[in-house]
């Protein structure tokens, strides 16, 4: 009976992690999805012009700071904003829950951008 009651115990705590590993994986879904979302609503305007794009920090290291700048037309500012606050606060609590860690590295904010071949490129990193 013991044995029993052991095997239904360890049944039951081994489908909770793996419930919890795909729960995790779920999450890494999402977070990615939305990244995939900003960056093709970044991409959506051609850059013809350097003074209608913005730059705003995206992501959440671990020990603190963006992962890293991204450039925004200013025709989607409202909603491509929304979309990069959602997912900055996602990954920091994805890292916050999963413990994660990471370099710890600042990045270095761009000065500005100009246009190349339809695209924003950063300048003085």
């Amino acid at each position: 009976m013991k044995r029993f009651v052991i095997l239904i115990a360890v049944s039951f705590l081994s489908s909770c992690e793996l419930f919890d590993d795909k729960s995790k994986t779920y999450e890494l879904e999402e977070i990615q999805e939305l990244y995939n979302e900003i960056v093709a609503l970044s991409e959506s305007v051609s850059c013809t012009n350097s003074a209608e794009w913005k730059i705003t920090p995206m992501g959440s290291k671990a020990c603190g700071g963006p992962t890293r700048y991204i450039a925004y037309h200013q025709s989607v500012e409202s909603r491509f904003l929304d979309l990069v606050t959602q997912y900055t606060k996602l990954q920091a609590e994805y890292n916050k829950k999963n413990n994660i860690v990471s370099d710890c590295a600042l990045v270095a904010e761009p000065r500005g951008v100009v246009c190349e071949s339809g695209k924003p490129i950063f300048t003085g990193n």
